[in-house]
């Protein structure tokens, strides 16, 4: 079965599935929007007009990079998402970035409805990016794969508007203008997911989501992230020392991702002398929440993966408390370098951390739980330090070649279950 695999970015999760479909000769096509073309003209074109804006372009494009499939089979729809990284420069409240990212995704599905689908047999499609995609693919007989890398949107929007009602101070206009949008966003996913023949989820914490707002448990299948390749002397590698603990954070430091209730636990345990946080990621809290972060708080942007790996391996631990994540891949990432892990029971991949082997496990939501795993960090370096190797070894176990074996073996199966010959 040749399948035409669609998706806005070239995620490293969106690559993987590329690669294990390609693997198995089943990928016809990977349809997507900018990727890191640095032989094409027009791109260098790009580059210089985006210099003039002092936007460094190809930075941006540093981190979508094909690399798990062959140049060849990338089909390429540029123009829109070019406009919104643009946009995004200029917009200071994230409105109008947000209109012409739906305007541009809609573009995306019509292109890849109109001009990519013909000549396939499937289609694999991403949560809210494949409506139109699917329409087609339906009026063309072609079997119906959706991926849902997050849970349930309105599990998620709602419990946000919760953290909203207790923290007003965290409100934004942009926040108001999203809650105003969700029942129409709702309800685009929701056709989605009914013309679905299989939905593949990242893990049972996502799948639970999708269960409890009526979809099939039997057309759900859980696939979990794998981990990045481990080099086995990693733990030999020297590590840089230092006298304060070195707490990292490595993705958008946001609400959802549980920003407001670390600061709130680190400003608790007033950490400047033995401890130093390092937020590494784009910022999404309001403005006057950061007037009052200490020193030890180190606020940087977003930095390609190749150059976060050697920031894992410097820090002690990585803290993940997010309120709602399907997954969280910085888990993994985290693991693959040999480095422990505080997070929450609401991130996916929490099912892969052994609380106090290879990391902790607190309750989301929580700030005294939080302080106190932060303390016990500081306070117990030595055992903190023997976690490394049990990290190590979780990465090892399950790594990306795992999901891509067992996502291909979930694939057939549910395809055969929705009567499809393979």
């Amino acid at each position: 079965m040749s399948v035409t695999l669609a998706h806005l970015m070239p995620a490293p999760f969106v690559q993987q599935v590329g690669k294990a479909l390609f693997e198995a000769k089943m990928l016809d096509q990977f349809a997507t929007t900018l990727v890191d073309q640095p032989n094409v003209p027009w791109l260098n074109s790009a580059y210089r007009c985006a210099k003039l804006l002092k936007f460094d372009l190809a930075h941006q494009l540093s981190r979508r990079a094909v690399t798990e499939i062959p140049p060849t089979l990338v089909q390429s729809y540029a123009w829109p998402e070019i406009l919104r990284l643009f946009v995004t420069r200029v917009d200071r409240d994230k409105r109008l970035t947000d209109m012409v990212f739906h305007w541009g995704l809609h573009q995306f599905d019509q292109w890849v409805a109109n001009d990519v689908l013909p000549g396939s047999e499937a289609v694999y499609g991403y949560e809210y990016g494949c409506l139109a995609t699917f329409k087609a693919a339906q009026q063309r007989n072609m079997a119906r794969i959706y991926d849902v890398p997050s849970p349930e949107h309105d599990f998620v929007e709602n419990l946000l508007e919760d953290e909203f009602r207790k923290f007003p101070e965290l409100q934004t206009p942009y926040r108001k203008y999203c809650r105003a949008r969700q029942a129409e966003r709702t309800a685009r996913r929701q056709q989605e997911w009914q013309l679905a023949d299989v939905i593949i989820a990242n893990s049972e914490f996502t799948k639970a989501s999708y269960v409890a707002a009526g979809v099939a448990d039997s057309k759900v299948r859980v696939v979990p992230y794998g981990a990045p390749a481990v080099h086995p002397d990693i733990l030999t590698q020297p590590q840089s020392h230092h006298d304060k603990v070195q707490f990292l954070w490595a993705g958008t430091f946001s609400v959802r991702k549980g920003a407001h209730y670390l600061l709130q636990a680190w400003q608790q345990l007033q950490l400047k002398q033995v401890a130093q946080l390092n937020v590494y990621g784009a910022m999404g809290l309001p403005e006057s929440l950061l007037k009052t972060v200490p020193d030890s708080v180190h606020l940087t942007g977003t930095v390609p993966r190749s150059e976060l790996y050697p920031i894992y391996h410097r820090s002690d631990v990585l803290v993940f408390p997010t309120l709602c994540d399907g997954f969280g891949m910085v888990v993994t990432e985290a693991f693959a370098q040999g480095l422990p892990v505080i997070t929450t029971d609401r991130a996916g991949a929490a099912d892969l951390v052994q609380h106090g082997v290879n990391g902790l496990i607190i309750p989301a939501g929580n700030v005294q739980a939080l302080a106190a795993a932060l303390e016990w960090c500081i306070t117990h370096r030595s055992e903190l330090r023997s976690m490394r190797q049990a990290a190590l070894e979780t990465a090892k176990n399950w790594q990306w070649s795992d999901y891509r074996h067992r996502l291909i073996q979930q694939l057939k199966a549910g395809l055969m279950s929705a009567n499809y010959s393979l």
